[in-house]
């Protein structure tokens, strides 16, 4: 089963103003079975991670889910694993009207693979 992470990414607010508020998730099921995705979130408390998203759920083949998780962290962690190869999961921040930051577009060739 895949493991993809986005590893630690910054959101350390600006005079007062976070640069995300809300994480996005795009997962695309190209298989041709269903399959399992696991989601966690976690932000950055001190020195320690804490989880604060945990969501199972299954795609049908050829469908797409979209996710949206708020990030009112400075720091903050995405896991996704999934039961096939063939799903692709991209990502992006978005500020607090919705529009995608700059900072940061994650696509599955861009997350760290274990």
């Amino acid at each position: 089963m895949p493991y993809l992470t986005t590893g630690l990414l910054d959101n350390t607010a600006v005079e007062g103003i976070s640069p995300s508020s809300m994480f996005s998730v795009n997962i695309s099921n190209d298989d041709t079975s269903t399959v399992a995705i696991q989601i966690e979130g976690f932000f950055q408390s001190g020195t320690t991670k804490v989880k604060y998203v945990e969501e199972f759920f299954t795609l049908a083949a050829g469908t797409v889910a979209l996710k949206n998780y708020y990030i009112q962290y400075d720091a903050f962690e995405f896991q996704y694993f999934v039961s096939s190869e063939a799903v692709e999961v991209s990502a992006w921040r978005k500020d607090v009207t919705g529009n995608h930051t700059a900072a940061l577009r994650v696509v599955t060739e861009e997350f760290i693979n274990f």
